[in-house]
């Protein structure tokens, strides 16, 4: 309201009350034009991030288990045999993907059903061009346990393996020398490691199968069923472990050495691993390709972009964010043995 010459008050007149309100909509949708800005640059944002930290971490996992496949604590895969009171795993993989078939520790499928190596039965099969596959990786973790300390040469030895720790019931061992190895249940007695025995200075080292591969679920997750202990059913089981949400398609190719100089000779895809299977011993290197998305859609994004995975071409489109990562994986192990002639 504002004063008159008189001392009467008026209101405001219609053309000011108008010049007012327009003023008032400009300013509102100025400001929630910067809001929608900012709200999309910080969608944009959150979802790139969690791409590039769930990318890396996927093939962060991948890669830490190729690089220690076939390691089997200086033991040659084939010189490894299974205790004789070794007992069954609870959901075992079948054929070679069994944890008993230890000389078989690099191997890879592209099911078209959700089934896998017997031990997967909830994997997302490939659609629509988009390539999903399942790989299994046979090792032992850098853990070893001694009899004694290595670094203390004046050390008791009575042969029994209790450093820095014993056996753990809850485990499985490959207890292992330059020569020989034997898989253990950490449960079970394991053999006498003092000079002059079969397994002389062995160390105990945890044994690990895992398989990769997405999972069926609201949101496709790399996911891995892995030999641990389970606690429900008091046994050592396959139990399956969630990594990554988000990752669509996964695809991987062989570096073989096809004649046994050390050095790759070239790259096969899973179909032509599987048609040569004596190619799985040659194989020196893993090149790794993953897809993965944004956690959410975004209805402002319009995704027009191909992706390469693994040499397959596909273009899912939609309103989501995607990241493709490769990365190629030297197995250090088997390399050696290659070279060794092994």
């Amino acid at each position: 309201m504002r004063s008159t010459q008189g001392g009467r008050q008026r209101g405001f007149s219609l053309i000011e009350f108008m010049v007012a309100m327009t003023l008032g909509l400009i300013l509102i949708a100025g400001a929630v034009t910067v809001y929608l800005a900012t709200k999309r640059s910080y969608t944009e944002v959150e979802q790139v991030a969690s791409l590039a930290e769930n990318s890396r971490f996927g093939l962060q996992v991948l890669s830490d288990s190729l690089r220690h496949a076939g390691f089997f604590g200086g033991a040659h895969p084939r010189d490894i045999e299974p205790d004789a009171s070794l007992g069954a795993v609870t959901g075992d993989c079948t054929g070679d993907a069994s944890f008993l078939n230890v000389d078989s520790y690099l191997r890879a499928v592209a099911p078209t059903t959700a089934v896998a190596f017997g031990c997967v039965t909830d994997a997302l099969p490939a659609a629509g061009g988009m390539p999903r596959e399942v790989l299994v990786v046979k090792q032992v973790l850098p853990r070893p346990l001694y009899d004694r300390d290595p670094d203390n040469a004046s050390a008791a030895v009575d042969g029994v393996i209790s450093f820095p720790a014993a056996l753990d019931a809850q485990e499985t061992y490959i207890i292992a020398n330059s020569e020989r190895g034997l898989l253990l249940d950490g449960a079970d007695t394991a053999p006498d490691v003092r000079p002059g025995n079969t397994f002389a200075l062995a160390a105990a080292w945890p044994y690990r199968l895992q398989v990769y591969y997405i999972r069926n679920l609201a949101t496709p997750t790399l996911s891995r069923r892995v030999l641990s202990w389970d606690t429900t059913a008091g046994a050592m089981a396959m139990t399956t472990e969630d990594l990554v949400p988000g990752v669509e398609s996964l695809r991987f190719r062989f570096g073989v050495d096809a004649n046994n100089n050390g050095e790759v000779d070239r790259f096969m895809n899973v179909a032509q691993m599987t048609s040569a299977p004596a190619m799985w011993d040659s194989v020196e290197a893993v090149e790794v390709s993953m897809l993965l998305r944004a956690p959410a859609e975004d209805p402002s994004y319009q995704d027009q972009k191909t992706y390469n995975v693994g040499g397959v071409t596909v273009a899912p489109g939609g309103n989501w964010r995607r990241q493709l990562v490769q990365t190629n994986v030297s197995l250090r192990n088997p390399k050696l043995m290659i070279r060794g002639g092994l």
